[in-house]
């Protein structure tokens, strides 16, 4: 996959720098308050293994040092976005890789989760696979992405929002403006065209709970391996 003659992981790369504090900004703070539900949602069983994918700078990485599993594994095909990653959580295995080819064993995690990262997946259906393969009977695997709020004047709010998106993101090079015209639009096209819990269950995987955030503009899919 491309973005404008540049690959995704290098398009990360460059926004690196500014991706946190961007974000924050960008969702006043929200996106915070969003990762603690994720891991709240998660909470109340024991994992001996977690796997992040598309681990990006490592802020869910943070959250889910609560869960205190015996190993973490952050997995992104961005090597500079873990480089920061490492800096916060230096007690996990990092691993530059995608998600289409995962260098872990079969049946040899606990949990799978992936924040706000499942829309960029060169190849959706070959992950969920993977996901599959490297999970354990009665793993969990629990995704976290944007979608389209089922209120109409919610979702006309929101689109207006990401129209305004990079305009908002203040003075950016046009390498980090054009990677946030991409994430935007992304948000949109992706939601528009796929149903997640569709294919989970096309994997294989079996709904626990699908929970709605902001009316809708935020979903978290919680789904396990039998």
């Amino acid at each position: 996959m491309k973005t404008d003659k540049i690959t995704l992981p290098e398009m990360f790369d460059n926004i690196a720098d500014n991706y946190d504090r961007l974000n924050h900004r960008l969702s006043f703070g929200l996106d915070k308050k969003w990762r603690r539900k994720f891991v709240n949602h998660l909470s109340g069983k024991e994992y001996k293994t977690i796997v992040d994918i598309a681990c990006g700078t490592g802020d869910v990485l943070i959250e889910l040092q609560k869960l205190n599993a015996e190993k973490y594994y952050a997995i992104d095909p961005a090597e500079k976005m873990l480089a920061y990653a490492k800096q916060k959580c230096p007690n996990s295995e990092f691993v530059i890789s995608g998600a289409e080819e995962i260098p872990l064993a079969d049946n040899s995690v606990d949990l799978i989760t992936v924040v706000f990262g499942i829309r960029n997946f060169e190849d959706l259906s070959k992950s969920i696979k993977e996901f599959y393969r490297i999970l354990n009977s009665g793993g969990n695997v629990s995704i976290m992405e944007f979608s389209l709020p089922d209120f109409f004047l919610f979702r006309w709010g929101f689109l207006l929002y990401l129209k305004l998106l990079v305009p908002l993101s203040g003075r950016l090079s046009k390498e980090q403006k054009n990677a946030y015209k991409y994430l935007s639009a992304s948000i949109v096209d992706f939601a528009r065209k796929t149903n997640v819990a569709v294919v989970l269950e096309k994997s294989g995987f079996i709904k626990t709970k699908i929970h709605k955030l902001m009316l809708g503009s935020v979903v978290i899919y919680t789904f396990y391996k039998e």
